[in-house]
């Protein structure tokens, strides 16, 4: 069986911190993370805390979703565990060719506007859009908070 290149594409809104720094990148074995945020990507300032949160053994990339797809191309033998803010994001990344098997959706927190689905999940009726297109183009979706927790079908808690 051939090894995926991405070995964890999560959706937390805090990005990289403790638990994804080191939780998730121990029990997914990975040579990078990539942060894919067209903004933060712009911000020499946020780049440099989310390259100091990222474990030392570890590449850390914060860059926008062209670039994301590019280095996904560029480097198929790398394993990549990636993070994003919002699901957008991995829509708009499998729409220019990335292939993208599973999220997991960790860490949307309320604000106004949005419905709970699950312990630490909290979404709006956009995104509900696009955990739809996501799922109808193949994409698995499925809820943790931890690497150690079961996964949960979001497709499930969101009918």
């Amino acid at each position: 069986m051939e090894e995926e290149m991405i070995t964890v594409a999560r959706i937390d809104e805090r990005l990289i911190h403790g638990q994804v720094g080191y939780s998730w990148t121990v029990a997914y074995k990975s040579d990078a993370v990539m942060v894919v945020d067209n903004e933060v990507s712009k911000d020499e300032f946020q780049v440099s805390l989310l390259k100091m949160a990222c474990p030392a053994s570890l590449k850390c990339f914060v860059v926008d979703e062209d670039r994301a797809v590019q280095l996904l191309a560029k480097y198929p033998k790398k394993k990549f565990f990636i993070v994003v803010g919002h699901p957008r994001v991995y829509l708009n990344m499998v729409d220019r060719g990335a292939e993208i098997a599973s999220i997991n959706v960790g860490g949307i927190y309320f604000k106004e506007g949005r419905r709970q689905v699950s312990k630490t999940v909290y979404v709006d009726d956009d995104m509900e859009r696009v955990f739809n297109a996501l799922d109808d183009k193949g994409v698995k979706l499925e809820v943790r908070t931890t690497p150690t927790d079961s996964e949960e079908n979001l497709m499930d808690l969101l009918s």
